[in-house]
């Protein structure tokens, strides 16, 4: 192996043969470890649209248009995760759980199923339905 034009470090010293095989190796290994599934690229979404939906310390129009921004890219990667071809050859534990609870991982797709407005419809999903919540008290101990 032949090297033109031998990488320097960052003191401007040329590095040597072996430390860049060395390097190239590293590298490979760490963006073969790096790979994410489409599961959970739509959970960490998710997670940020649920925090928008929950966050009390913004008012009404920004977290209007903070669910609008993150109900687009949700509705892109539930797309994405529900076409992957690979996704049923070796699903894991965390992608078997995301199909049984199809409502509660793939939220605009159910929204727009059942014709209702996503933060209502995770609510109603966990068990926080206005009925609920009315008929409870609130007790000290």
């Amino acid at each position: 192996m032949q090297f033109q034009y031998l990488p320097t470090n960052l003191k401007g010293k040329k590095m040597s043969k072996s430390n860049i095989i060395i390097s190239i190796i590293i590298s490979f290994i760490i963006t073969n470890h790096a790979k994410a599934s489409p599961v959970d690229a739509l959970e960490r979404e998710r997670s940020k649209l649920l925090n928008h939906v929950l966050n009390t310390n913004i008012s009404v129009k920004d977290r209007q248009q903070n669910l609008e921004k993150s109900k687009m890219k949700l509705l892109d990667l539930e797309r994405i995760t529900i076409n992957n071809k690979n996704i049923s050859k070796n699903p894991s534990y965390q992608t078997i759980k995301a199909f049984e609870n199809f409502d509660l991982t793939f939220l605009v797709h159910a929204s727009l199923e059942q014709e209702k407005s996503l933060p209502i419809l995770w609510f109603e999903k966990v068990g926080l339905t206005t009925n609920n919540l009315m008929n409870t008290r609130v007790s000290r101990k």
